[in-house]
């Protein structure tokens, strides 16, 4: 069975393993992409003609559906996963959540002092001390989803005004605000919890309205060159055993009751909103929202 997909390859092997034991007649390879590599290999496919992969995850597969080369599925985890997770059309379903978050480290902030929502950055103490990734565009479109377009554009011009420090990749915003580079970040909740397991300085506000969900999502080949199989691994990945694969690996599955109650991580207690299928297919336009509040990102 042919996996399209863009988590890390250590997890992928991990998945895929537990997969084949399940069903040992079945091997996995697996195709490891960029979300935006992903889609424009499958657009050369779906032009020549020829579609190669039988299941393929990421964020983007709202675009990818708009090729027309995914097929409605229908799994028994699917039924269980909230609406606002997953296609109403049976498209593509979640299989993860990424919890953007704002990430702090607790040697330079106090209890007393971190920012308990996004309206708090604008303090002038922040000035000069907040890490952000520059394209944010997704984060920025869950904003305007959640709060509006006016006011959530009204706090995030008061956050450009705080000197951002701009750094490419969640992880190396995370290893700098570890090492104090800068007091605050917009990171991802997972990664943060990992570090705290092994006794960093570090920690995120749970109380954000919101915390933007980046959904990762899987769907079918509208004709996968193993039909059987991908169907057998799209089961997988949303039942109960497939997503103690995502919990036991960091990630946040969306199936409901698999993590633990109690949790840091437990939606329950988290304002949670997903970036919209609507954010995924105007991306352009929040691209453009984010240069004209943010402008030039060095």
């Amino acid at each position: 069975v042919i996996w399209y997909s863009g988590h890390s390859l250590s997890f992928l092997d991990t998945m895929g393993k537990a997969f084949e034991k399940k069903y040992p007649f079945i091997k996995v390879r697996v195709v490891r992409a960029s979300d935006e590599t992903m889609t424009n290999r499958i657009s050369t496919e779906k032009r020549a003609g020829k579609i190669l992969f039988d299941v393929v995850n990421g964020q983007l597969l709202p675009v990818i559906q708009r090729l027309g080369v995914l097929a409605p599925f229908r799994t028994a985890g699917v039924d269980l996963i909230e609406p606002r997770f997953k296609d109403p059309n049976g498209y593509w379903a979640g299989v993860n959540l990424t919890y953007y978050v704002l990430s702090y480290n607790t040697a330079l902030v106090s209890k007393d002092e971190v920012p308990q929502d996004w309206p708090d950055l604008v303090s002038a103490k922040w000035k000069g001390k907040i890490g952000m990734d520059p394209e944010e565009y997704q984060w920025l479109g869950g904003m305007m989803g959640y709060l509006g377009e006016e006011k959530a554009r009204k706090i995030l011009e008061g956050i450009a005004q705080q000197q951002i420090q701009w750094r490419k990749g969640h992880s190396l915003l995370l290893q700098l605000t570890l090492a104090g580079e800068f007091a605050l970040s917009l990171g991802y909740a997972h990664e943060v919890e990992i570090s705290k397991s092994k006794g960093a300085s570090v920690d995120w506000v749970r109380t954000t309205k919101p915390i933007i969900g980046g959904l990762s999502k899987v769907g079918l080949s509208s004709a996968p060159p193993h039909p059987n199989a991908a169907k057998l691994l799209v089961d997988f990945l949303t039942s109960k055993e497939g997503q103690i694969e995502y919990l036991k690996a960091g990630y946040n599955p969306v199936l409901p009751g698999i993590r633990p109650k109690g949790s840091s991580l437990d939606p329950v207690d988290l304002d949670l909103f997903p970036v919209s299928p609507r954010v995924i297919l105007d991306l352009n336009r929040y691209v453009r929202e984010f240069d004209a509040i943010f402008g030039p990102r060095r």
